[in-house]
């Protein structure tokens, strides 16, 4: 039956009465199916746009999900995709994917980038398609656009750099660059990148300040998630710190914004205002015109 599925799929053919027999071998053989092999078996409804006239297929699937979730992260978010392009996603099921559990479980497995693609296509879903659902969302996606509205509108989008990866490779959540006084350039005006190798300094000392050809500091706010903490700990992964570590050991000021506290803010205004103190306790400052 599962070649069948993927046949039909590769092929889109979209053959009802063959797309009803798989759904009735899904819920006849639920018991004896795992993830694995149901996400292969509901990619044909998906794909091809079809909602099985079977009245248990998704009771049967939200079963499913709520027996396997935890076991196959891919296979899981893979159901709910071909679900979410039916337009039924199940509640519970969200509840899950969406929980910092799931999140952290999925952060150091080998498919965490493809998973956490489909959890953000799924959380557009919820916002777009699901006005009545109250559960967790997608924390990153929250965090890091509303921390970049909130630059944007007290500093201006041209003074920061998102996402921007320096060298050796590390990636940077936010980055400014700020002269010898505290204020906040513009990042088009400077070379965001400090020098790799570093200059050298003592072992186990941050690289030497800017040089008066290159007074330019550079401020790296790093977002720090839950998922990137130890599970009930405050002790960060080790890729976490080793990039927190590099970092400063490179010269780059580094300014942690913990989830607790972008979590406790509501609402833009009071992120903004969050933000205002956070930068200022650097001695930074800016123009009337960043906000």
């Amino acid at each position: 039956m599962v070649l069948l599925a993927q046949h039909l799929a590769r092929h889109r053919l979209r053959e009802p009465r063959l797309l009803e027999a798989i759904a009735h071998f899904l819920v006849v053989q639920e018991g004896q199916l795992n993830s694995k092999v149901v996400q292969k078996l509901v990619l044909p409804f998906g794909r091809l746009n079809y909602f099985p006239l079977e009245q248990q297929f998704m009771p049967c699937l939200e079963r499913i999900l709520a027996r396997e979730a935890g076991v196959a992260p891919l296979a899981t978010v893979n159901i709910l995709m071909s679900l979410c392009q039916l337009q039924c996603l199940p509640f519970r099921a969200l509840h899950f994917v969406f929980s910092p559990g799931f999140i952290s479980h999925i952060s150091g497995t080998p498919h965490a980038l493809i998973v956490r693609r489909y959890l953000s296509l799924l959380d557009t879903a919820v916002e777009l398609e699901l006005p009545g659902y109250r559960g967790p969302r997608l924390p990153q996606r929250l965090h890091k656009d509303i921390v970049a509205e909130g630059l944007r509108q007290l500093l201006g989008e041209e003074r920061y750099r998102q996402d921007l990866t320096v060298p050796p490779g590390y990636c940077t959540d936010f980055l400014l660059c700020v002269s010898s006084s505290g204020a906040v350039l513009p990042v088009r005006t400077q070379d965001p990148f400090l020098p790799y190798p570093p200059r050298s300094c003592p072992q186990g000392q941050a690289a030497s300040q800017p040089t008066t050809q290159d007074a330019a500091q550079r401020v790296v706010l790093m977002l720090r998630e839950r998922w990137h903490f130890c599970r009930d700990s405050r002790v960060l992964l080790g890729s976490r710190a080793l990039r927190e570590r590099h970092l400063g050991l490179l010269g780059y000021q580094l300014l942690p914004l913990p989830f607790e506290e972008l979590e406790s803010q509501r609402g833009l205004p009071q992120l903004k205002s969050y933000l205002r103190q956070k930068l200022q306790a650097l001695g930074l400052r800016w123009g009337p015109e960043g906000g």
